[in-house]
């Protein structure tokens, strides 16, 4: 781990029992032209502390602590948005969560306070393997890296068209991985993700010329190349477009993350559109919730950001095991109490269940709750126009479509070569996106009202059931939130002590 360093705008070592550090290399260019591949000398020697303040920091080799906790919740909400598909049969969104989680304990291991790829991953595995385990650590830094410069919830820029972005996005085949808006500069975000074993330079470029969208998007807006490397460790390089700003954070910037959790609040209450990308990252955990039977459904107490200082957090998360406000509210709260105990001590209450065949818990707040059923609702909408429509495309669904009313209906399943395949996939998902086009001022409407009404319900009304109180921490879990999201990790399970 990195050496202690004072308090004056950066953050010290997280002294978490999942913490471990990452190197990462910022630089700025214009145009954007990605630096050269770190010498392994020049990773061993990254030292400088991360700034507290959130935005993109100013040039230089900054060694990051953080947890595998911030790994698994950018993990669990990064990449292409299936909504629609899953939206009636909500049991695969615990499958899909599985899916996003288990590669990475699967190729990577903490050694010390590094995290390497496994000898298996070095050496056992086939080249496909390796070139797809980038593909999804890469979107997985991506995310926890723009996290950690106060960017929002992020899209899939197949899954639809920025605010601002010209018709043509939707007809390009070479776009950026990412994107989304900024909550404090209000501002576009253009990310390209890459990772590999040894990323580099020449697949840095190629992102680099991803980014680069021309009249696709007219609007101002940021470009960042994230690049995920895992030759020896696990490292990254992060290029932005332009000068660094007048005031870049850096070592000695005054702390702004209460400055950052009032926009992000600001943003979520005013802006329909923040509002929507949040429920939409969250969507899955929600349908999960929504697929387990409701006695396994349980209700947990977590502090209010503002009751008590935040001694460690990274990119908004907050570890809970550290959290003062957590602490002092669960010591209020005897074993039998409810919901309303828990919003008479002005806490947060957080609707939580372990997912059957991971060791994760997963949980979000009412009110994101409501906004999140009211998306779900409105994807099967769009799922049942797409269908009715468009009754071709349903040869491309599950041999059973469980249809909105939960009748399953046998489906052919024609033979179709692979590029037929795929070109037919891209042709559904551009109707999906026309679909939403059409539907999205209701769409918005709807997500705010569930926002709402979540807001002010008990947990009883929202799932016909009063859950009963669980301690996670108690059990052996590692817990951390937001204000509106929760996570747990039995501590066990992510086997922290294995051996490269």
């Amino acid at each position: 781990m990195q050496p202690p360093v004072g308090a004056g705008g950066v953050d010290v070592p997280i002294s978490a029992p999942d913490a471990f550090d990452v190197p990462v290399f910022l630089r700025h260019s214009s145009p954007l032209t990605p630096a050269p591949r770190p010498s392994p000398p020049q990773v061993a020697s990254a030292l400088k502390p991360w700034p507290k303040s959130p935005g993109i920091p100013a040039d230089g080799a900054y060694l990051v602590s953080t947890t595998w906790r911030a790994l698994l919740d950018a993990t669990t909400t990064v990449g292409r948005d299936i909504t629609p598909w899953i939206a009636a049969t909500p049991r695969l969104a615990r499958r899909e969560i599985m899916a996003r989680r288990y590669p990475l304990s699967a190729y990577l291991v903490r050694s010390g306070g590094e995290v390497v790829p496994s000898v298996v991953y070095s050496h056992g595995t086939e080249s496909s393997t390796r070139t797809a385990f980038g593909y999804h650590v890469g979107m997985t830094m991506a995310e926890w890296a723009c996290r950690m410069m106060g960017l929002g919830p992020t899209t899939h820029a197949e899954s639809a068209v920025p605010q601002g972005a010209a018709p043509g996005w939707a007809d390009t085949r070479s776009l950026p991985d990412l994107f989304g808006t900024h909550p404090t500069a209000a501002e576009l975000w253009l990310v390209e993700a890459k990772g590999g074993r040894r990323l580099g330079l020449r697949a840095r470029v190629k992102g680099a010329q991803q980014l680069d969208v021309g009249s696709l998007v007219p609007a101002p807006h940021t470009k960042v190349l994230c690049g995920t490397s895992l030759e020896r460790r696990l490292f990254m390089m992060i290029d932005v477009e332009g000068a660094p700003a007048a005031n870049s954070p850096g070592g000695s910037s005054t702390d702004d993350t209460d400055d950052a959790d009032d926009a992000d609040e600001q943003a979520l209450e005013q802006d329909d559109e923040a509002l929507l990308e949040l429920a939409r990252s969250r969507v899955l955990t929600y349908l999960a919730l929504t697929s387990l039977p409701r006695e396994r459904l349980r209700v947990t107490a977590v502090g209010r950001p503002e009751e008590g200082p935040v001694t460690q957090r990274r990119g908004g998360l907050r570890l809970l095991e550290s959290d003062g406000a957590t602490a002092a509210l669960r010591r209020t709260i005897g074993p039998e109490s409810g919901d309303e105990a828990i919003r008479q001590r002005h806490g947060l209450d957080m609707l939580a269940a372990r997912l059957p065949g991971t060791d994760l818990m997963l949980g979000m707040s009412r009110r994101l709750y409501g906004a999140c059923r009211a998306l779900a609702d409105s994807e099967r909408r769009v799922a049942a126009r797409v269908r009715e429509e468009r009754p071709g495309y349903a040869v491309e669904l599950p041999r059973r479509l469980w249809t909105t009313d939960g009748e399953a209906e046998p489906m052919s399943r024609p033979v179709a070569s692979d590029r037929a395949y795929e070109d037919r996939i891209l042709e559904v998902q551009e109707y999906v996106r026309a679909v939403r086009r059409e539907e999205r001022d209701e769409q918005l409407r709807s997500v705010r009202a569930g926002f709402r009404e979540g807001s002010s319900a008990y947990w009883q009304h929202l799932i016909d059931r009063a859950p009963r109180l669980t301690r996670p921490g108690e059990e052996g879990f590692l817990e951390a939130a937001t204000a509106d999201t929760y996570l747990a990790v039995d501590a066990e399970a992510l086997d922290l002590d294995a051996e490269a």
